[in-house]
């Protein structure tokens, strides 16, 4: 039967390897769509994602949101198969996204599916067997997956992220021969395992001054973290150090030469894995133990549920129009202390009195402000590139200079929040509109420029995500216009 009806394409991926690749459904889709006079009008993807659960699948949780709209934007859903849909082991799960968007007038077709679109019994039967099968089929290899982890972290090996600091990855082949990787280098092939090992001895030196320094009397993670932004250290991925990072530090037993594996997955019903020995310790074992024990005689000490209301309360009264990037800049609490206590941190804002009126208009006030000043200021460093006898042009609707060649670069400003330390600046890593440069203007409190600083846009992806009032070597900082041609022409192909 062919029909007019417009059609949403779901299609999705995980990150196991597998041979259904999303061009290979789309193509599928598509077929089935010209087949059946059905017209594509939207893609929902989920691209290295999990069947397992919904929580990280913004594409199907955008499908599901938009089936609601009125007036809907499709009629039919189009899906490769069941395992597409999703592998959830509740299989009940499946059947209600299904329904959800059944009863808001939408059906679900599995392209690839022998039975048919109807609603009648063995359809039902059918689909639960197939809901069931993926379902198995997720669990088995799950177990699968953990028991191989298991066995390679008992022969030594590790997996996973690097702690903060202190070591580097080797990759190890079956012949016994190794290698080193970089930081987020992959390694070369399935057989290959991976092994920790001691990375650079000034890292080495850093983790045991951390040790010593907190164990030491008086010593705090707050006091360690705030010496160790003072002196501008930075953990492997080229971050600042904070609280969290230094308390994941002093907390990981890779220091004292024991790997763990697995602890951090709540939803795990196995126990974690654990090696003891297997790598070359960092940290002395008594000196560990000190640690360890601090730690926990200061556990009790976390602020309470009334504490953390009240800790916004005072900021409030100093700043009705808190926004949570002022709080990470002050550092109060971690915003997910706070998603937990109280489900969000909008509703524990709430709950502190934060009145959303205020919110509103100072955000419509700043976003207003912010894009005339930048308006000037992108005619301003056109204006600059041009007298130097660079050819530029802006975007006419975004705050990109088109540079000759082909090459972009993007403008970026952002203005000061106050916290403990000074001011800081939020750098936000934005990704679109895509741009090869990226020149990030360090605003005073008004509509004049501080400083600048210009990257490729592989550079700034690196940077931290908080500039302090005196930049550290990783912003290399720029205090004139001159400053910004000079590395702009170095950065420009010859």
């Amino acid at each position: 039967m062919r029909t007019n009806a417009r059609a949403a394409a779901y299609v999705r991926m995980s990150s196991d390897h597998q041979d259904l690749s999303i061009g290979l459904q789309m193509v599928a889709i598509q077929a089935y769509a010209d087949d059946h006079g059905f017209s594509l009008v939207h893609t929902y993807e989920d691209a290295a994602k999990s069947g397992l659960a919904i929580a990280n699948r913004t594409g199907m949780k955008s499908l599901l949101r938009d089936v609601m709209e009125t007036p809907r934007p499709f009629d039919v859903v189009l899906v490769y198969d069941v395992s597409r849909w999703g592998r959830f082991q509740d299989i009940d799960a499946a059947a209600y996204y299904e329904y959800t968007c059944r009863m808001h007038g939408a059906r679900v077709i599995y392209v690839k599916e022998m039975f048919g679109t109807t609603l009648d019994p063995m359809t039902a039967l059918l689909k639960t067997m197939k809901r069931a099968m993926a379902a198995e089929y997720a669990r088995e290899l799950g177990v699968k997956c953990r028991d191989g982890q298991d066995r390679a972290i008992q022969l030594g090996f590790q997996m996973g992220p690097l702690p903060p600091i202190g070591f580097t990855r080797v990759a190890v082949d079956r012949s016994g021969h190794r290698r080193h990787l970089g930081r987020h280098q992959l390694k070369g092939s399935q057989s290959e395992r991976i092994a920790w090992v001691h990375g650079p001895q000034w890292e080495v030196d850093l983790v045991r001054r951390i040790f010593r320094t907190y164990a030491d009397v008086g010593g705090s993670i707050k006091g360690v973290a705030r010496q160790l932004r003072h002196e501008e250290a930075l953990t492997g991925d080229g971050k600042p150090f904070t609280e969290v990072s230094v308390g994941t530090l002093l907390r990981n037993e890779a220091y004292v030469g024991n790997f763990v594996w697995g602890r951090s997955d709540p939803n795990s019903k196995r126990p974690p894995s654990r090696a003891d020995g297997v790598i070359e310790p960092i940290i002395p074992r008594d000196l560990w133990e000190e640690v360890q024990k601090k730690l926990c005689r200061r556990q009790y000490r976390r602020r309470t549920r009334a504490q953390l209301i009240q800790a916004l309360r005072d900021q409030l009264e100093a700043n009705p129009t808190l926004s949570q990037v002022d709080l990470e800049a002050i550092g109060i609490a971690a915003k997910k202390t706070y998603s937990t206590e109280f489900g969000s941190l909008r509703a524990a804002l709430a709950l502190a009195g934060r009145d959303l009126s205020l919110v509103r208009d100072h955000h419509k006030r700043r976003v207003e402000v912010g894009r005339a000043v930048g308006d000037r200021v992108q005619r301003d460093v056109i204006g600059l590139f041009r007298r130097h006898g660079i050819d530029c042009t802006p975007h006419p609707r975004s705050r990109i200079i088109l540079l000759s060649g082909g090459r972009r670069l993007r403008l970026q400003l952002s203005w000061p929040h106050a916290s403990p330390e000074g001011k800081r600046w939020h750098v936000l890593k934005k990704t679109h509109p895509r741009a090869e440069l990226v020149l990030f203007v360090q605003m005073d409190d008004g509509p004049c420029a501080h400083s600048f600083c210009l990257q490729t846009a592989e550079e700034f992806r690196r940077l931290p995500p908080w500039m302090p009032e005196k930049p550290s070597k990783a912003f290399d900082a720029l205090y004139s216009g001159e400053d910004v041609v000079s590395r702009l022409v170095a950065l420009l192909p010859p």
